[in-house]
């Protein structure tokens, strides 16, 4: 395990201090009234174990959303399998908060943190604080601008192309028509989605318009006005493609109440997508995650980082297409 900085001036002074108490002894002071037991310089900071575990600091972007709750259960297998601890957060999407703890991983001398930023632009000085502190930080799902050891995710570029692929192959398979864009413009990941999808049809059916691009922010009921707002704007939208589940729970919504017959690929493979989906209405397919190999790989990246190896920079993780066929 990796000593941490506070617990090496710990040391040292313990160090210092018992030299002093060695020369006290020989000029004739009482040797009892200086006597310190060993436990007191034997403990980890307050929060994590005092049997020598390894524990790793964790903040999720927002356990309301079901692929973070998948994420946190998996984690927590993975570290029952390795006997380690978790302090798990939640940051529920707001910057300060995730911020603040981190600074609580920092204070309670964690050995790894994992953070799912709430936003990919401005969480570097999270990273910073905990390299400060010697900590070594990872990413999972969302990319940092800062700099970590290891960033594991779903390779969300190749999931938009998926997206792509399946609305040329199945839907608009004249490879003709107008389709738009939910995405989220606050979120690296969402936006490889977005950047996967639109730049497949250009290159393999430049012949489909995507008519707009808007942004839902995670809100789900801005999904829902978005996609109402496109609806009326546009005379036909063949298909929208939804960067996230809760994008797509408010574009179906919308489409139902306005009585389109728009189609809706959405992203995560969360269950109310797949209940969806099997249903037969107009969602009809999901790129599919995989939130357990995710946390997973998130942890051997860590195990491998604190036993001295160099875990990969990048660790994607490959996604996949539900529909009706293969819904369960």
């Amino acid at each position: 395990m990796i000593m941490k900085n506070g617990l090496k001036k710990l040391v040292s002074f313990g160090l210092v201090l018992s030299m002093v108490v060695v020369m006290a002894v020989g000029c004739g002071s009482d040797p009892d009234t200086s006597k310190k037991s060993s436990a007191d310089t034997d403990t980890k900071s307050e929060g994590t174990s005092k049997d020598d575990k390894v524990v790793v600091g964790v903040s999720l972007l927002n356990s309301t959303h079901v692929f973070y709750n998948n994420i946190q259960k998996g984690l927590e297998s993975k570290a029952d399998e390795l006997g380690w601890d978790l302090l798990i957060q939640d940051a529920a999407a707001d910057a300060n908060k995730q911020l603040s703890q981190v600074q609580d991983f920092i204070t309670q001398g964690v050995d790894a943190i994992i953070i799912c930023p709430t936003n990919s632009a401005g969480s570097k000085s999270m990273v910073e604080l905990a390299d400060e502190a010697g900590i070594p930080v990872f990413t999972m799902d969302i990319q940092s601008d800062g700099e970590v050891v290891s960033h594991v995710a779903t390779d969300n570029y190749t999931g938009g192309q998926l997206a792509a692929e399946y609305m040329i192959d199945k839907i608009l398979t004249d490879k003709k028509g107008d389709a738009a864009v939910i995405t989220y413009s606050e979120i690296e990941a969402c936006i490889q989605r977005e950047k996967g999808f639109t730049d497949y049809v250009k290159e393999n059916a430049p012949d489909i318009n995507v008519v707009d691009i808007q942004n839902y922010s995670g809100d789900q009921q801005k999904a829902a006005d978005v996609m109402q707002n496109m609806l009326l704007k546009y005379e036909n939208i063949d298909v929208v493609f939804a960067v996230g589940d809760p994008a797509a729970i408010g574009a179906l919504s919308s489409i139902d109440a306005a009585g389109k017959d728009t189609k809706i690929i959405g992203y995560d493979g969360n269950p109310e997508g797949v209940e969806a989906i099997k249903s037969g209405g107009n969602w009809v397919a999901d790129v599919a995650q995989d939130p357990e190999a995710i946390a997973n790989e998130t942890l051997e990246a860590v195990k491998t980082k604190l036993d001295g190896g160099t875990p990969e920079k990048q660790i994607k993780i490959a996604p996949y297409i539900i529909d009706k066929e293969n819904a369960e």
